[in-house]
Order: C-alpha cells, then structure tokens, then sequence
C-alpha cells in the first residue's frame, strides 16, 4: 500500500494589553492623574499548571489542524497541504475520529483511532488500483486485471464500488495526530525541555505561551515531534529553528490555538533538501463533541 501519511499555521505577532488611565481636573488646588499602567502576564509556570489543571477535566474537543509544507529538492520544489478534521474524546478513554484531506494526492481519508488501533477508510477502487502497482513493480507475470483476483480479509473479492478500514501503523497515524503534539496536556509535557525559552504574553483576552529555539539539539526534538513521518535512516537532521506558540483563553485558561513553524534540512548521500513546515490548529466544541463510536466494520 501506498503511504498516506505524507505531511504537513500562520504566526500571530505577540503583544502586550494596555490598560490606560484618565487624567483630569479634580476639585481643589491639585490635579492628580491616573497612571498608564501594563497588565502584567502571569509567569510560564502559573500558565502551564493552570492549563494542565484545565485540561485535566476536558472530556472531549473538536480539532482543526491545517500543516502545509513546502520542500525544495534540488530544482524543484513540492507543496503538500494536510487538513485534519478530528472530534476528540479524552476521558474515560481515548477514541478519534474525522478525515484528512491531502492535496498532494487529491484524496481525502475518514480516520478512527483509540489507544491501540488505527485506521483509515479507503475506496475499493484505490485498493485495485495499487495491486496492480504492486504487481508491475515487483516484476509478477501478469498484473492483477479484474477484482476477482484481489480479496479482503474476509477472502471475498474487492468491490471497487465499496469502501474498507484499513490498519495504520501508530507512526503512521501520528503523521496526523498523537497527544503529544495536540493533547491540551500531553503536549505541554513533550515541550517541557525548552521551558527556559518560554514567554509569555497578553493579547487582548488571550494568553500566549510561545517559544523559539535554534539550538540543534532543542529543534530536533520538536522537528521529531511534529514533522516525524519525514526523517527516514540514513538522512542527517540539519535544525535551522522551531517556533511554537499555544494560544489560550485568559479567562478559562483552555486552549484555543496552536501554531508550529519548522524549518530544517535532510542531507543524505550529498545532496540536501530543504523542508518548511507550517501548522495552524484550531479547538472548539470543548465537552460538547457527540460520543465517538468504533465504525460497525471493526467491531
């Protein structure tokens, strides 16, 4: 089978909430005035431990995710766009399900998932189709010709009309999704290691916990985080920086955001590609999502 798991935000600019004062004549012979004054953001471990304290008690959310990457390979440059649609549930267990639309190869996926199973929804007609590329690429006497001689796991034949779940690996379904690049919580834990270049900002009645790292060592691992369907054996990781932003609601302290940039190169047998990858996540829909149920066909 083909890999489906082929990757891949914009940056909002970080400010600071001012809260101005009055100045005016008061009765009397003195004037007194009201200073401008900044409201002060909390520090980075008041905002993790409250965001970690909120999201303890998140039973289920909705998440946009759209990662566009950009990789140019010599003369050549090629464009992929990933648009995740997942509903959430975290608690009592995990489950997910949606769809992802990948542009590179035109084609959309209905996903499900739970802590130890992954799969896709895949027409039969695809199915037939990469047989018989297998088939001419592994040299076979006679490509498959008709739906007859490909079966399901049943052993009935495919039926280019229907559709059939399909197992991901767990690296594969982490191309799209794992808690640890978008659990309210999780992720904050796999980012734990850079909390000495966090800082934290206001704006308007938000509040933004970001980061940026050049250090080789600290943008590798969140390249390895977000972007880790690209690194194969045999290429060498080249960081160039990692900027990471959650931007979380001030009042509730839930998450409403999440934008990554990456940008690195893959050297390998000299020659080196150059990869810039973009995600924007979205949340919403928070203890409101439908209970999420295994598809009839994988029961």
């Amino acid at each position: 089978m083909k890999k489906v798991s082929k990757t891949v935000g914009t940056i909002m600019a970080a400010g600071a909430l001012l809260l101005s004062g009055t100045a005016g004549w008061m009765p009397g012979p003195e004037v007194a005035s009201a200073a401008t004054t900044a409201a002060k953001p909390p520090t980075v471990d008041q905002v993790i431990s409250k965001v970690t304290a909120t999201a303890k008690t998140l039973k289920n959310f909705h998440l946009d995710v759209i990662k566009k990457q950009d990789i140019q390979t010599g003369g050549v440059k090629v464009s992929n766009t990933n648009t995740l649609k997942l509903d959430i549930s975290r608690l009592p267990n995990f489950a997910a399900a949606g769809s992802v639309d990948i542009s590179l190869l035109e084609t959309s996926y209905d996903l499900y998932a739970n802590d130890k199973e992954f799969y896709y929804l895949v027409d039969g007609s695809e199915l037939l189709a990469d047989s018989e590329d297998t088939a001419a690429d592994t040299g076979e006497d006679e490509a498959v010709s008709s739906s007859d001689a490909v079966t399901d796991g049943d052993g009935e034949p495919i039926d280019p009309e229907a559709q059939y779940w399909l197992g991901l690996e767990k690296q594969e379904w982490e191309a799209f999704y794992s808690k640890a690049q978008y659990d309210p919580a999780s992720m904050l834990n796999s980012v734990k290691n850079v909390k000495k270049s966090m800082k934290v900002t206001t704006v308007g009645t938000q509040t933004v916990l970001q980061f940026t790292v050049t250090d080789p060592a600290a943008a590798k691992a969140i390249i390895a985080l977000y972007d880790q369907e690209n690194l194969w054996d045999g290429e060498t990781l080249l960081p160039k920086s990692a900027t990471w932003k959650l931007f979380l609601n001030t009042k509730t302290w839930q998450t409403e955001k999440l934008t990554v940039d990456l940008s690195y190169a893959l050297a390998a047998d000299g020659t080196k590609d150059t990869y810039t990858t973009k995600i924007e996540a979205k949340y919403s829909k928070n203890n409101k999502v439908t209970p999420i149920t295994k598809p009839a066909e994988l029961e």
